[in-house]
């Protein structure tokens, strides 16, 4: 409102300079006829400045009005533009401003701000707009909402189906929903390249965060849960992300039981397996839980850090080691103990190694395979003397070849992927046609499960 209001008083001034001007000037060439006839001189002067002053009044109006018709639109776009660049601007905040901002309040940021401003920073993605993200899953999210109500007389009619618990119902109708109603599945390409064996090359950022699995409806173990999380909290349930090595899966825990929900399973039903279950299955090591990496709920900010490193795999995929070890490193910080990040980050460690260091040279990575050939491969005896054994202990050698980790990994990723059979019965939501008859069926009375030894057998809980 400034600029408008200072442009009309330039012009109100103007115009009663001016006027009085020529008001006095009238008023004179009345009074002194003979004055201007006996100065010429004189009188040439003033008539140069008269010009000159109404010379610079044109100016003066005509900048005026152009200030007045653009003004309107020019302090828009800069109003527009300082918003998208504003610290502290819910929506439009960067990774870097995110990670400013002390625990509690970036625990108060909405999952989908954090994933968005991620994929935002990525080279081609600049314009993803945050608001036309949250409406959607605010969308989803209020019909969910209106659907449970009349979903849970489902549960009161046979709650030992859903372990007498109402939440751990929910949670599979918001897996039944995501999938049946919104037409939520995994990405056909990586999936058929889990059933070869085939090591996937996430070439599209959007395979890996929320906001391409919200254009397409297809999406991985990255970004099926971001989802299912958001959803989540925005209904007050206490749900995280949790890591499970490579994988990911939405976590409850209300602090007296936890639930993992298996959110890559979109057949009949839904698939909740137990910490133990995974770690079996996916032949994890006890370390992988008391380390701190897996198998807990995941703070914002180490969420943060997990789609960080997610943007880091697309750059690794795309042969940008450049920017997937500055990703890495970042992730590194944001999420310390996570295993399957420092396994990721190690490429593009010794990429930058590669770029900095000339062979042999301290740095390069011909040096440190040296110098972790003399640690590991050397007898406990002789390894005292290269390391000091009360700072850690070496693990043996890995001699399989360099697939078998590769390998290894896509297995786990099969194993948790929409192929595997349901856990637990599909609960019935209202106006939805039940899940066919086929498939897996409820196992025989009396029979105890032998995958759930410490725990009681749920109907229709066959092996992934």
């Amino acid at each position: 409102m400034g600029d408008p209001i200072l442009g009309v008083g330039v012009i109100s001034v103007s115009v009663g300079v001016f006027a009085r001007g020529g008001a006095v000037s009238r008023k004179k060439r009345k009074s002194r006829p003979q004055e201007q006839k006996q100065h010429p001189v004189k009188t040439g002067r003033k008539t140069l400045l008269n010009y000159l002053f109404a010379f610079a009044f044109g100016a003066v109006v005509a900048s005026s009005v152009v200030l007045l018709v653009t003004q309107g639109s020019t302090r828009d776009t800069f109003l527009s533009s300082t918003a998208k660049t504003s610290p502290g601007v819910a929506g439009h905040r960067t990774v870097a401003q995110l990670i400013a901002l002390p625990d509690p309040e970036l625990e108060k940021v909405d999952i989908v701000e954090m994933n968005i401003a991620v994929a935002r920073e990525i080279p081609g993605l600049e314009n993803l707009d945050y608001d036309k993200y949250r409406r959607i899953v605010d969308g989803w999210t209020d019909q969910f909402r209106a659907w449970l109500p009349v979903a849970e007389v489902n549960f009161h009619k046979s709650p030992q189906k859903w372990r007498n618990d109402i939440n751990f119902f929910r949670l599979g109708l918001l897996a039944a929903y995501l999938t049946r109603e919104c037409g939520i599945r995994y990405v056909e390409k990586y999936s058929q390249d889990q059933k070869e064996g085939k090591n996937s090359k996430y070439k599209e950022p959007g395979a890996l965060l929320l906001h391409g699995l919200l254009d397409t409806r297809r999406g991985t173990c990255a970004n099926m849960p971001v989802l299912h999380v958001a959803i989540g909290r925005r209904l007050g349930w206490p749900v995280s992300l949790a890591a499970i090595g490579p994988h990911y899966v939405c976590r409850y825990d209300d602090g007296r039981v936890h639930y993992n929900i298996e959110v890559t399973y979109t057949g009949p039903g839904f698939v909740s397996d137990s910490d133990e279950d995974y770690m079996k299955n996916d032949h994890l090591p006890p370390r992988a839980k008391t380390s701190g990496s897996d198998f807990r709920s995941l703070s914002a900010r180490e969420m943060l850090g997990v789609f960080v490193s997610a943007r880091a795999r697309y750059y690794r995929d795309t042969n940008r080691f450049d920017k997937a070890d500055c990703d890495y490193a970042s992730a590194r910080v944001l999420y310390p103990n996570h295993r399957y990040a420092y396994v990721e980050s190690i490429r593009a460690f010794l990429w930058r190694g590669n770029q900095l260091f000339n062979r042999n040279e301290t740095g390069h990575p011909s040096d440190l395979a040296g110098y972790l050939a003399s640690v590991y491969l050397r007898s406990p005896r002789r390894n005292r003397t290269a390391v000091n054994s009360t700072q850690f202990e070496p693990s043996p050698v890995n001699r399989h070849g360099p697939m078998a980790e590769i390998n290894r990994i896509n297995a786990m990723n099969r194993a948790n992927m929409h192929l595997c059979a349901p856990g637990v019965p599909q609960p019935i939501m209202p106006g939805v046609l039940p899940p066919p008859t086929y498939g897996p069926q409820p196992p025989t009375p009396d029979v105890l499960n032998p995958r759930h030894p410490y725990q009681t057998p749920l109907p229709g809980q066959p092996s992934r």
